[in-house]
């Protein structure tokens, strides 16, 4: 059996500082009579106070061991502060020291609740060995206390830390003040104010909230933006409104044909073979109606980022160029695929637009040609200039 330490101080903390606010004794208590005054006064102004057992569990400790070491045990009840935290870990490490000065003990027992030990033990180790702890859990659970204790923080996070208190405070409050004032107006009713909670938790759930809150911080830096970086901006913009336009023209043009075309045209559902027969002049119809807005919008972008590459001395300039002109060739042979499907193909080179198709590939692959080889030579030679690594 390990030998108890010469010196050995039996010590009760109050991290709360319970026994200063209710009985307005000071702390540190040292001695037996001392701590059994301040005890029973704490019981006295609240019979219920976990604090005051522990002093009493002390108290019942320091009697056995002082049969063993007579003068050589002594207790102490140190204190911290109301709100706890670092202030009271600071008071109570003072008041450790000022024990320890009229006390030197070479090592110490803990009697505690068994709420704040993991707060507690650090303090006390840094200044004095800890020989064992003592739990006195007395007319309750110590694992509800510890539930409670747990619970208490979280509530007490909800009140005072603004990004807790604006979902589980804010909303809430938010949500009942809208309903009581729509009930007031008689203007509202119990289904579509359910309906309006869901769409809420609906957004909430899927994050939209998050991605509007997004689109619209994206959207205001677009007016912190450089120059080139804002005309950049507003032609993808445009790109997208004019690619809807496209889209939406070309249905547009599409359903016109076919009206004109087959006037009397059968439902789908009954006869699929007819409309899969017809297939082709649809998908000319519909290129036919969209391919230049949609060319335009695509070429809004390049010619854009033509402009932003040039300012920012970015080699992906030449990329831009060759891009350019092929969009342009493939805008014309599109264009043409869509006069063939609507118009109908005799097939072979008699057919002029078959050959109007056929030049349009050959001279597509003739200037792709010479404009590869144009930047290449125009990239070596302004090479210092555009001294940037792609993607900078």
């Amino acid at each position: 059996m390990a030998k108890l330490p010469k010196k050995l101080l039996v010590i009760v903390v109050d991290r709360d500082n319970d026994i200063g606010r209710k009985t307005g004794i000071e702390t540190p208590i040292l001695g037996f009579e001392e701590n059994l005054k301040a005890a029973q006064a704490l019981l006295l102004s609240d019979p219920e106070e976990a604090d005051a057992n522990a002093i009493f569990g002390a108290l019942k400790l320091y009697r056995e061991l002082s049969e063993k070491l007579g003068d050589n045990v002594e207790v102490a009840t140190l204190a911290g502060e109301e709100g706890e935290g670092l202030e009271a870990d600071m008071k109570i490490m003072k008041e450790l020291d000022k024990v320890l000065e009229k006390f030197k003990a070479d090592g110490c027992i803990l009697v505690s609740d068994g709420v704040t030990d993991q707060f507690i033990t650090p303090i006390l180790s840094s200044k004095i060995p800890i020989i064992s702890v003592r739990r006195f859990v007395v007319r309750h659970s110590e694992s509800v206390e510890q539930t409670w204790l747990v619970l208490g923080r979280y509530l007490k996070l909800i009140f005072t830390e603004p990004r807790y208190s604006k979902i589980f405070l804010g909303i809430p409050g938010l949500l009942m003040a809208i309903i009581g004032i729509l009930y007031v107006i008689n203007v509202t009713s119990i289904p579509i104010v359910l309906s309006a909670i869901g769409i809420y938790f609906i957004l909430r759930g899927f994050g939209v909230d998050q991605k509007l809150a997004n689109a619209l911080r994206n959207f205001v830096q677009i007016f912190r933006m450089p120059a080139y970086a804002q005309f950049r901006a507003y032609a993808a913009f445009t790109t997208l409104i004019l690619l809807l336009m496209g889209f939406y023209i070309g249905y547009v043009t599409m359903l016109n044909a076919i009206q004109a075309r087959y006037p009397d045209a059968p439902d789908f559902s009954t006869h699929t073979w007819w409309w899969l027969d017809k297939a082709p002049f649809i998908i000319g119809s519909y290129i036919s109606g969209c391919i230049d807005l949609a060319y335009v919008a695509i070429f809004v972008t390049i010619f854009a980022n033509i402009i932003y590459y040039l300012f920012t001395r970015n080699p992906n300039l030449w990329i831009m160029i060759r891009g350019a002109v092929l969009l342009l060739w493939l805008w014309a042979l599109l264009k043409r695929t869509g006069i063939i499907l609507t118009m109908g193909g005799a097939g072979g080179l008699e057919d002029p637009q078959v050959f109007l198709l056929i030049l349009t590939a050959l001279l597509g692959m003739v200037t792709m040609s010479v404009t590869i080889l144009i930047t290449r030579i125009l990239r070596r030679t302004y090479s210092k200039y555009f001294r940037k690594k792609p993607g900078r």
